[in-house]
């Protein structure tokens, strides 16, 4: 019994004993933090006239030189994140210019040794800063160590990188490769690792959709999406005829989202393409397209058997002026089931978002609308509602 109690008491004072040690550990790297913090704040202050001379000797002939000196290990990284904060606001030879001094520094050199650490912390940091100097020489080191990592947001950071030390597409491509290779679908991602590189986008992303991988493809739809490229145009053009449904549908939906000039007979292929997204691409795009042949389009699209169709062609009726307006009243006064329910909610719409406008061409639009609404119902929806409280609690409420 003493032997078990004596065994409790030594449980107790190990598990005080950890506690104490965990908190004075804390503190400890409280302290040292707090201290770390301190110090790249002074040494910031000290070397502030040095980086107002790096941005004034930025333009012209004139290299820009090291400050005087033997600099302190915290000292050098101070200065470092410093041309990183300024590479990334900078293009051209301006920026050519602090990565060669980055390199000159020794900051390169001392990153890439640090990219073997043992440590997963100070390897991601090392792959940052590598990355933010646009290490031309790191891109090799960058891919070894993306191909080895596991971890997915790991894995990211190292992308990040290669995408802006990269200076030849295969590079990029290898980074996609392995990337998605990690078993997560990131397309999105992938397209905005994708474009931080500083190699001409039009003719990279070109080389992607034409590959015979379904991964690049895919990536260089999802870039192309923020990245308007009239050269790349033909050649998502050409997957229309994709045998992948994804592929295809994202390159039709994409190729649409440019306002294109299409044919009446394009159009109305479109608008009965067995895809859903594909029909619902086109009747958002004809919103714009102010045509007999558009509104008709989207008049029979208001009978599409998919929701997302059918609201789509009623929002992009109703935004087509008066005539538009018309033919949503029509086929609210007159067609059956989903095609009414749809036009009906849109008209409504369309007429609360007119009430209330100033301007004289907004005003002379709202009048417009408001004769045609008569024309099929007998009142706006104003004064039908002004009715039904007339109604319930009595009183003229016209006015």
């Amino acid at each position: 019994m003493f032997s078990n109690l004596a065994l409790a008491y030594a449980f107790v004072y190990l598990c005080a004993g950890l506690i104490v040690a965990g908190i004075v550990l804390l503190i400890t790297m409280k302290v040292s933090h707090n201290s770390k913090t301190s110090k790249k704040e002074q040494y910031a202050n000290k070397h502030k006239d040095y980086f107002v001379y790096i941005q004034a000797n930025l333009t012209g002939n004139e290299k820009v030189q090291l400050p005087p000196g033997k600099l302190a290990k915290l000292e050098e990284e101070v200065i470092m994140d410093k041309l990183i904060v300024m590479m990334d606001q900078l293009k051209g030879e301006h920026a050519v210019k602090l990565r060669d001094l980055a390199s000159e520094a020794g900051f390169v050199a001392k990153q890439m040794k640090q990219l073997g650490s043992i440590s997963g912390t100070k390897t991601i940091e090392a792959a940052y800063r590598l990355g933010g100097m646009r290490s031309a020489e790191a891109t090799t080191s960058l891919l070894e160590v993306l191909k080895e990592e596991k971890k997915v947001p790991h894995a990211i950071i190292y992308a990040r990188a290669v995408a802006k030390c990269a200076e030849r597409p295969a590079e990029l491509k290898e980074m996609l490769r392995l990337l998605l290779g990690k078993g997560k679908p990131i397309y999105q991602m992938a397209a905005d690792i994708l474009m931080e590189t500083s190699l001409e986008p039009s003719r990279l992303l070109r080389e992607l959709l034409e590959s015979d991988r379904y991964e690049d493809v895919k990536v260089g739809l999802v870039a192309l999406s923020g990245y308007a490229s009239p050269e790349v145009m033909p050649v998502v053009r050409h997957l229309f005829r994709s045998n992948d449904v994804t592929i295809r549908t994202d390159a039709i939906k994409l190729y649409l989202s440019t306002g294109p000039v299409l044919k009446d007979q394009t159009m109305a292929e479109f608008m009965r393409d067995a895809n859903s997204e594909v029909r619902a691409a086109m009747a958002k795009a004809l919103g714009s397209v102010y045509t007999e042949n558009s509104i008709q389009l989207l008049q029979q699209g208001m009978s599409d058997t998919d929701l997302l169709v059918r609201n789509q062609s009623a929002e992009s009726l109703a935004g087509l002026g008066v005539r538009g307006f018309e033919v949503l009243c029509e086929t609210a006064a007159t067609a059956n089931g989903t095609a009414r329910e749809a036009a009906l909610a849109y008209t409504e719409r369309a007429m609360g978002a007119a009430e209330g406008k100033e301007e004289l061409e907004k005003m002379m639009m709202l009048n417009k609308k408001k004769l045609i609404y008569h024309r099929y119902f007998g009142a706006s929806p104003r004064a039908k509602q002004t009715h039904r409280m007339s109604e319930v609690i009595g009183g003229d409420f016209t006015a």
